[in-house]
């Protein structure tokens, strides 16, 4: 069954949201000396968050 737009919109900016907020808490473990891996883990973290955006923006404009 295929999910509506509207639908597919929603999960795509949820994950996008999940993925930004999954970032600031690495990057804040970074920041406080907990490993820096985690700056990596952030900057991951943030081109999700970015890349489901961008499948949200391409949806609203087809």
């Amino acid at each position: 069954m295929a999910n509506s737009k509207e639908t597919q919109i929603k999960r795509f900016e949820s994950t996008a949201e999940t993925y930004e907020n999954k970032g600031k808490r690495e990057w804040a473990y970074a920041k406080n000396g907990l490993g820096d891996e985690h700056y990596g883990k952030a900057k991951e973290a943030f081109e999700r968050a970015e890349r489901n955006r961008e499948k949200a923006d391409r949806l609203r404009n087809e």
